[in-house]
């Protein structure tokens, strides 16, 4: 799966599958973003932008994958039926997105969008931050 597609399948404030969009239609929805289009987006924006724009963006890939699962920011991964082999596509997704590397484990450890795209948000910064850190 082409993770450029699948971001592109949604145009702002789209529900996707799950019909009434309760989840998914937020205020931010404008950042389901294919990746250099994200990539201009998180370099403008504020550490808490940046930290937004990327939980939309986990929350986005994860509902494609998980479809037609309501997501919300504190959805748990697993919980929401999250196996090995859609954890996997999940962190390919968003790296191929945001060039930043996610070790598998960051599932479980950060395991809802919000507690991930916060992971995300500082290993992005760290990633551009020209110190060659990772977090």
């Amino acid at each position: 799966m082409n993770a450029h597609t699948t971001v592109n399948n949604h145009t702002p404030g789209d529900a996707g599958p799950q019909g009434d969009g309760s989840a998914m239609q937020t205020e931010k929805s404008e950042t389901a973003l294919d990746g250099p289009a994200l990539h201009q987006a998180l370099a403008i924006a504020t550490a808490e932008e940046r930290e937004d724009i990327l939980r939309e963006t986990v929350r986005t890939q994860l509902a494609d994958i998980l479809a037609p699962a309501v997501v919300d920011d504190d959805s748990n991964f697993l919980e929401n039926g999250l196996t090995s082999l859609t954890a996997l596509e999940l962190t390919r997704n968003l790296m191929t997105l945001t060039d930043v590397e996610i070790p598998l484990v960051a599932i479980l450890e950060y395991p809802t969008p919000a507690q991930l795209g916060h992971y995300l948000a500082e290993a992005y910064a760290a990633v551009n931050s020209g110190d060659g850190a990772t977090a």
